[in-house]
């Protein structure tokens, strides 16, 4: 809004026109925005990686749909009380295409929220996070080439990469097609790196190695109703693995909980504690709880303790599709309805559903009505 005021002295008078402070909080994306606007709704932005330069605590980045060729680098950090927020206006509907062979999206910001997009490109990470209390909600994952090849770099759709980092979330996200599956055990679908964390309600098919993987400094991490399947091969990889290891060392992994996930058509591994040979990396207090696992490889390989509440049947989606085109919902008669643990489960599924509080809740992404 434009507000015109008429000033009359000496004889003389003139309109002055005031237009109000623009509002950093509230920044606005189209692909025929222009990087050298204001970044409001009338005069947009053109790439998520200017706004992301001009955010401040409490700035809310809307994206509308359309396609962005950019690789993202989000380095501004909000508070607790006033997170930074980048948030596809459309489910999906903001598509951001990478190049080179490094990360599509790479966010070093703490108290930062990414929600709603749609990640892919050549290279070996989707979404990449160094900071702590960031939550990945909602988004697509997929088809990301690793087109610098298979090296000690890894890489993966959703990292969680900085080891001193805490107190992230990923959740409600579609990851798949992470590279090509067995072709790289270091490439994974989601990989957790950090003390404390929710991954909750994500389908996770065809990465290249383990669809969830927790190594380095994961700690007191809950891994809960996830749909994780075909990932990895005979030689490699598999549904979920949990562990510590490698830099930066003398981490034991406690109160980590894998409760009411459906692990399925994984050729190699179901679920899996992981520790290197002669190391001692699981603690105490860990639960491997009420998952689903049918048709894999192997059956659940625990370490310390022994899995309770395990459902070795068919969990009967309601059209099961190796390709990932199929709907995994349950059908009324799956035997994973009404059987998860309601206590450590996610308040909503996939698709912001309230889950029941009791007498249970049904185990996989999503909760039947």
């Amino acid at each position: 809004m434009i507000v015109s005021l008429l000033v009359a002295g000496a004889g003389l008078k003139a309109c002055i026109s005031l237009e109000p402070p623009i509002d950093p909080r509230a920044l606005f994306v189209t692909p025929n925005g222009n990087d050298s606007n204001l970044g409001t709704e009338r005069a947009p932005l053109q790439t998520i990686g200017a706004a992301a330069k001009r955010a401040v605590p409490g700035s809310v980045v809307h994206v509308a749909p359309g396609t962005y060729r950019e690789n993202v680098k989000s380095m501004k950090s909000g508070t607790a009380v006033a997170p930074i927020r980048y948030v596809s206006t459309v489910k999906w509907g903001a598509k951001i295409i990478g190049g080179g062979t490094e990360a599509v999206w790479e966010n070093h910001g703490e108290h930062v929220e990414i929600a709603g997009f749609d990640v892919s490109g050549s290279g070996r990470n989707g979404i990449l996070n160094y900071g702590s209390w960031v939550r990945v909600i909602n988004n697509h994952v997929h088809d990301l080439a690793v087109a610098g090849g298979c090296s000690g770099n890894g890489g993966g759709g959703i990292v969680f990469t900085n080891y001193q980092a805490s107190d992230g979330e990923i959740s409600g996200n579609l990851v798949h097609d992470i590279g090509v599956p067995g072709a790289c055990a270091g490439v994974q679908g989601i990989y957790y790196s950090n003390l404390r964390g929710k991954i909750y309600n994500n389908i996770v098919y065809r990465a290249s190695a383990w669809g969830i993987h927790l190594w380095h400094a994961a700690n007191k991490v809950v891994v809960a109703n996830n749909t994780v399947f075909a990932n990895g091969s005979s030689v490699l990889g598999g549904g979920i693995v949990v562990g510590t290891g490698d830099a930066p060392g003398n981490v034991v992994m406690t109160e980590t909980k894998v409760i009411n996930n459906i692990v399925v058509h994984n050729p190699r591994a179901s679920i899996r504690q992981y520790c290197y040979t002669g190391e001692s990396c699981i603690g105490a207090d860990n639960l491997v709880a009420h998952n689903v696992v049918f048709q894999n490889g192997r059956k659940i390989e625990m370490l310390v303790g022994k899995d309770i509440g395990t459902i070795t049947q068919d969990p009967l989606f309601v059209d099961f599709r190796i390709d990932g085109k199929g709907d995994y919902r349950l059908r009324s008669s799956s035997p994973a309805r009404k059987r998860g643990l309601a206590s450590l489960a996610p308040p909503t599924d996939m698709e912001g559903i309230s889950r029941p509080r009791a007498p249970a809740v049904d185990i996989g992404a999503y909760q039947q009505p």
